[in-house]
């Protein structure tokens, strides 16, 4: 029994072309940023707004909801750059970790009036990855994938986290 193809060369050939030219028109931006939480009432950018059911408060099955500040450095003074607005349902039995819904608002700069959609599983104690899945303003149609990492040296109730975002768009 002989094998048949219905797809002609010309058409892959096509196909190719048309994949490969539309990558040549995106542009790869690094941002490199600060996030800096406050859960420190009553100007908290953080608050569980569902408890867990189990024994243990705050683990899982509970939700946290923020809307925590965008900034250029990791002193709270360094410029406000924007929000990083939220949620994240703790989702793990085993260990802390939650599954995260970050919205990055820029609100000056270059970027002003555009905007970030991230998601991802976030762990504590090491780098976390999230995917980049879609954008606003200048990052309309974004894909990429940040990387943060938990500073140590933040005050009692604060947490700041480095991010680096590689963004096609």
């Amino acid at each position: 029994m002989a094998y048949y193809c219905s797809f002609k060369p010309s058409l892959l050939l096509l196909l190719f072309f048309i994949a490969t030219s539309q990558a040549k028109d995106d542009s790869i931006t690094h941002l490199h940023f600060f996030l800096h939480e406050n859960d420190n009432r009553p100007n908290a950018t953080a608050i569980t707004v569902v408890n867990s059911t189990t024994s243990d408060p705050g683990g899982f099955g509970s939700i946290g909801i923020f809307d925590d500040e965008i900034r250029e450095g990791s002193s709270i003074d360094s410029k406000l750059i924007g929000r990083a607005q939220g949620m994240a349902p703790e989702v793990s039995l085993s260990e802390m970790a939650w599954l995260v819904l970050i919205d990055f608002v820029f609100t000056d700069g270059e970027y002003n009036g555009s905007s970030l959609m991230v998601v991802g599983r976030a762990t504590i104690g090491r780098p976390v990855e999230r995917s980049i899945i879609g954008g606003t303003g200048k990052f309309r149609m974004a894909r990429g994938y940040t990387i943060n990492t938990l500073l140590s040296s933040a005050p009692a109730g604060r947490f700041i986290a480095e991010y680096d975002a590689y963004i096609v768009h």
